[in-house]
């Protein structure tokens, strides 16, 4: 169920859910010939033939999360398989006669589907099937690549059999799917990847037979109008069709080969440098078709259409690892992540309030891009972090998110017990992580919420402050990196929910510093079951720190109760501020006694006037502890 409540001009998500089942990481290869599927499980290396069989004639695969997008040419269609059972769920009509090519996703609820033979790309809404809008651009479009963080798409059209001309790269605007820009390119453009170095790496086939095969370095911001533009073209032979990138700059093109070999050509981004062309070709399969990179192994795999097989392949020598035999006329390739029934992730949103302002980065694969595990690559580590709109989601200037554990609860154990992933990384200007902090409460019931103490010196005890270093490993935290997070610090034995909540106006990071951008949240300690000891234990832990919990009610009209607690008698403030960081008023200032404590406060300023409709903040001070709290007020 998805619903959405506008309040004070940010959203309220309420109730998204991830439902699975045990199923294995799995590459999935698209059998042009055999129509069918065939499926490689990439944990045991078990080989599943003719798994699903598709229409007459399959062109291209995509998958995402538990499920695969088949394209059809013919019947014109999109296929949607649920990868668990795999049965198809959905069918999408498409245009007669159009030969729909290749298909990408703008986000999890739109795709892109190129139309070879209509000129076209059609705007599909995948909730309910329906064609959105059919984009005109250049002559038999084929490979299509959305790059979220640009908020455009780029497509390959190739100009048309037999001459290839005119072939062009069409730009289009993602946010209002118009064509911005169309850029001429050598002929019979068919690939594109983005690189490392943002940016675009277009294969250009030539006409079979001509050796004429050449790779197109497309700027997307080319000086000196900061404008797209082909700013170099390579030329390596032959007659390629596919490209992949690794993160290290390494860029694979695939050509069919001759009689006994497909190639594989190499040109390394980093150095300028071409490592193997049509002169000298990395030798694979018969047929070498399409490139998948698997980030998460650092592998490259390898679909060989003549002889029907899939390759594995070490990028940085080039050296051949497994060959795979799957169905007849092996083409298109899809990985598919592990799904298990109870797994260590946050499982469901409860509630996302965007702060603002907010860029929505990320909100195009919003909900799924915050639960899961983090991003699924070897690539990411303290260095380089996670920067894709499908892994990771921005909260905006002071937004909070509440994420649950549905299929088992958070305990507290030895050490950290869970922790949350965000794109923090080492900084080489500032010789230290750049940090994008928020604050992080917990709670057993959803109602009752406690915070952890944080010092804003040290960023001890914020989200946002340590890098990722592993997150192929990411519920060991000696591997891991991430902020973890103890709940013995908050004094209690399991929890359910988690909330997250940007820093905002409370404490600005740095000039440059930016809101806090989610990836993920993962248990290191976790039960299926609410542990038969939590109460006791509940009882005879104290919270070793103060705490402040979320106002009830929350947004509120007349009057909401705020409730702390202090571990010892201690010397606190308790203020509430503006959206801009002024006093509006102080609700107490001065000495209490240890235990839990209740205060209300009326919507009124310390002249007892009321006050407006808007965000406000609670702070919560004492000598070694500051805490915050979101409230709305509604006249």
């Amino acid at each position: 169920m998805r619903k959405a409540v506008f309040l004070m001009a940010a959203l309220l998500f309420v109730t998204f859910r991830v439902e699975a089942q045990r199923v294995p990481r799995s590459l999935y290869v698209e059998n042009n010939l055999g129509r069918t599927l065939s499926a490689i499980d990439l944990e045991s290396g078990r080989i599943q033939q003719n798994v699903l069989t598709l229409g007459q004639i399959p062109n291209d695969l995509l998958a995402y999360r538990d499920r695969l997008f088949v394209v059809n040419s013919q019947p014109p269609e999109v296929w949607v398989v649920d990868v668990p059972s795999r049965q198809v769920t959905k069918r999408i009509a498409l245009p007669e006669g159009s030969s729909p090519y290749q298909m990408a996703l703008v986000g999890s609820r739109r795709a892109y589907v190129s139309l070879l033979v209509a000129n076209e790309i059609a705007v599909l809404n995948l909730a309910d099937g329906r064609i959105e809008k059919r984009i005109p651009v250049g002559r038999a479009p084929q490979a299509i690549l959305v790059d979220l963080a640009e908020n455009r798409a780029y497509v390959a059209n190739t100009g048309g059999y037999p001459d290839f001309r005119p072939s062009s790269i069409s730009i289009i605007d993602i946010r209002n799917d118009s064509v911005l820009y169309s850029l001429p390119v050598p002929e019979n453009a068919q690939a594109l990847s983005k690189g490392p170095d943002y940016r675009i790496y277009v294969v250009c086939s030539g006409k079979w037979g001509a050796n004429a095969g050449k790779l197109c370095i497309l700027d997307p911001w080319a000086p000196p109008k900061y404008e797209p533009a082909i700013v170099d073209t390579i030329l390596l032979g032959g007659f390629p069709g596919d490209v992949a990138v690794t993160p290290e700059g390494l860029v694979f093109v695939s050509d069919w080969g001759d009689e006994r070999n497909g190639f594989l050509y190499v040109y390394d981004a980093s150095r300028g440098e071409v490592i193997h062309s049509a002169t000298n070709p990395i030798r694979v399969g018969k047929g070498a078709g399409k490139l998948l990179y698997d980030t998460a192994e650092n592998v490259l795999y390898v679909s060989n259409f003549a002889d029907d097989t899939v390759q594995r392949l070490d990028p940085a020598s080039g050296t051949v690892l497994a060959t795979i035999r799957v169905g007849d006329g092996a083409h298109a390739l899809a990985i598919t992540e592990a799904v298990e029934l109870h797994d260590p992730w946050a499982d469901e949103v409860v509630e996302f309030t965007p702060g603002s302002p907010w860029s929505r980065f990320g909100y195009a694969f919003f909900p799924d891009n915050v639960l899961g595990p983090p991003t699924p690559s070897s690539a990411v580590n303290a260095y380089s972090p996670s920067n894709r709109a499908d892994e990771i989601l921005s909260l905006g200037h002071g937004g909070q998110i509440t994420l649950a554990f549905t299929d088992n609860v958070v305990v507290d154990e030895e050490g950290p017990d869970f922790t949350i992933f965000e794109n923090c990384f080492i900084s080489p200007w500032i010789g230290g992580p750049f940090v994008e902090a928020a604050t992080v409460s917990v709670s057993q019931d959803g109602v009752t919420w406690l915070t952890f103490p944080y010092d804003t010196l040290t960023y001890e005890g914020l989200a946002g402050a340590h890098p990722v270093r592993d997150p192929l490993h990411s519920t060991d935290p000696q591997l891991s990196g991430g902020d973890q997070f103890d709940l013995a610090v908050v004094g209690l034995s399991w929890i359910r929910y988690v909330r997250i909540t940007d820093l905002g106006d409370v404490w600005r990071e740095g000039p440059f510093n930016g809101d806090f951008d989610l990836d993920a949240v993962v248990a290191i300690h976790s039960r299926d079951e609410i542990p038969s000891t939590a109460a006791a234990e509940q009882a005879s832990v104290p919270p070793r720190s103060p705490w402040l919990s979320p106002a009830y009610p929350n947004p509120f009209n007349a009057s909401t109760r705020l409730r702390f607690y202090l571990p010892s008698p201690a010397v606190l403030k308790l203020e509430i501020l503006d959206s801009r960081g002024r006093l509006v008023t102080c609700l107490c200032d001065g000495s209490a006694e240890a235990g839990e404590h209740w205060i209300s406060w009326d919507g009124r300023d310390a002249c007892g006037k009321a006050v407006p409709s808007g965000i406000y903040l609670a702070r919560f001070t004492t000598s070694n502890v500051r805490l915050c709290e979101k409230l709305v007020l509604m006249r």
